[in-house]
């Protein structure tokens, strides 16, 4: 008998969609685990827990720290030991002090050779502490450093550099160690001046013996001689270093009497009212040995150049307002007269003045001086045509004047350039100072002209056993020269130690008896004073 047949059940699609849509999702099935890494977690991914480093943070180039293996926080906190009383602050410190005498206190036993070869600074073994050289050392570093220079990133390069330098360097650490003590001293004599009391300087400052300071150029000096005659290549960086150290040095060197012997010690009143210790017929006390100095670095300059200009030094290389700019503005430099009233410094404000005056009568003295000798030589048989020292040099007045009108010109350039950077400076304004102007002429380089002078007109200062017109001249425009160092007074090495040279000079020039010459030297004599 065959069973009924069931009619087959036809489900209604709208039911079975809403069936599928509340039945709940199966998640794959997987093990939890509390090992993962820490940056896992916080990131609320699943860790492959590999170590040290994991895919996730491999990937990623994360930090991959894994929590500690003893077991997790719960666990570690359950198995922590539970403390039933605190330890007193005075038992802890009990125990460290007990600690701290069972351990013996030895010096670090480094197994290094003791070195053969000892340097020699200032007369002393390596092996020996200096003191004074240690002082000398500490003085440059704190104080002489940053006095070099008005600029801030010229200063680090004479804090940093230049010791850096000194230490791998025997003859650059002489010639630190010297500059120091020369500072040293001046500040010393100074502090006496001001005291009248000449003990009180060496109670405020450890003063150094005027030969040690000497004894230490010598061999500075020496290092640098034979650093530049050595047959290897040499070491440009190291050179100009010793340079600069070396004409900072002769700068600073004015302001010593001690430092030159050939000063007599009795005095001489001048026609001129001003008091000096130099009588006129000794030319061989004025110092012209740093012009030589100056073109013996500038040499240097040219030579090594293109290693120079990238060393550690370029920065004290580097002179903005070193230029003819003014030219641009010629004019208004010749005819206007600097606005001077916001200028505290009275130097600069006689500067200021009185500077395009002096450079029009420096010419007029040559114009002069031409005129005289076009009469000379016209006049045969004469007996004025002989000038003299015409029969010395060969070339007569002739030479001297060729010479003349190429130093007043370096005089001419070097006097617009300041009034140019005077006139770029915002005087006007109450907030420049006397510095900021200073800083700009620095910038000019008013101390690097020696290089510009020619050999002739060196040689012309020299004495021979005579002083005659020709070379007053010469030490006139030398004087002039000489200003635009001695309005510098805001360093160290430069300012009123110029006085004493210019003084010098017009010493000379008034026991030669020149009218004309000594009404050039007014000007001079007015700026310093």
């Amino acid at each position: 008998m065959m069973t009924p047949l069931h009619p087959i059940q036809v489900e209604d699609p709208s039911r079975s969609a809403a069936k599928s849509r509340f039945r709940p999702k199966q998640r794959i099935s997987h093990t939890k685990s509390r090992n993962g890494c820490y940056t896992c977690k916080q990131r609320r991914v699943k860790c492959d827990e590999e170590r040290p480093t994991c895919g996730s943070c491999l990937i990623r180039g994360e930090d991959c720290v894994f929590p500690n293996p003893g077991g997790t926080r719960d666990q570690t906190r359950r198995q922590r030991p539970f403390l039933r009383h605190r330890v007193s602050s005075e038992s802890i410190h009990l125990q460290a002090r007990e600690n701290i005498r069972e351990i013996p206190f030895r010096p670090l036993n480094f197994n290094v050779p003791p070195s053969e070869k000892s340097q020699n600074v200032g007369g002393q073994p390596k092996s020996s502490l200096n003191m004074t050289d240690l002082n000398l050392l500490q003085h440059f570093i704190l104080h002489t450093a940053k006095k070099m220079t008005l600029h801030k990133m010229k200063t680090v390069v004479w804090e940093r550099v230049i010791p850096e330098m000194a230490a791998a360097n025997e003859f650059l650490m002489h010639l630190v160690l010297a500059l120091a003590g020369l500072d040293i001293l001046t500040t010393a004599d100074a502090c006496a001046q001001d005291t009248q009391d000449p003990s009180s300087a060496s109670m405020s400052v450890n003063v150094p013996h005027l030969q040690s300071i000497v004894e230490h150029h010598q061999q500075g000096l020496a290092g640098l001689q034979e650093a530049l005659c050595a047959t290897s290549e040499p070491d440009a960086e190291a050179l100009l270093a010793g340079s600069l150290l070396v004409v900072s040095f002769a700068f600073a060197s004015l302001g010593i009497n001690g430092l030159d012997p050939s000063i007599p010690t009795h005095q001489h009143t001048s026609n001129s009212g001003l008091g000096s210790p130099y009588p006129p017929s000794d030319v061989g006390i004025l110092h012209i040995q740093w012009l030589r100095l100056v073109r013996g670095v500038t040499s240097i300059l040219k030579q090594f150049w293109p290693t120079l200009r990238k060393c550690r030094l370029r920065a004290l290389l580097i002179c903005n307002n070193a230029n003819e700019d003014w030219k641009m503005c010629e004019a208004q430099v010749r005819s206007i007269m600097v606005r001077s009233r916001h200028i505290r410094s009275k130097r600069l404000r006689e500067f200021a003045t009185g500077a395009n005056h002096a450079v029009s009568h420096l010419w007029d003295l040559h114009a002069s001086l031409r005129l005289r000798s076009d009469l000379e030589e016209g006049s045969e048989g004469s007996p004025s045509s002989a000038t003299p020292r015409s029969d010395e040099t060969g070339n007569g007045s002739k030479a001297y004047l060729e010479t003349y009108g190429q130093t007043i010109g370096v005089v001419e350039d070097l006097y617009m350039r300041i009034l140019y950077v005077m006139q770029m400076n915002p005087l006007e304004s109450h907030s420049s100072s006397d510095l900021e102007l200073q800083t700009g002429l620095e910038d000019a380089a008013v101390s690097g002209w020696p290089h510009l002078l020619s050999e002739e007109f060196i040689s012309s200062l020299d004495s021979h056993g005579t002083f005659d017109t020709l070379q007053g001249v010469s030490l006139v425009i030398l004087a002039h020269l000489y200003v635009p160092i001695a309005i510098l007074d805001e360093l160290w090495y430069f300012g009123k130690r110029w006085d004493i040279e210019i003084q010098k000079i017009n010493t000379l020039v008034v026991g030669l008896g020149d009218e004309r010459l000594m009404s050039l030297m007014e000007w001079p004599i007015d700026v310093i004073l």
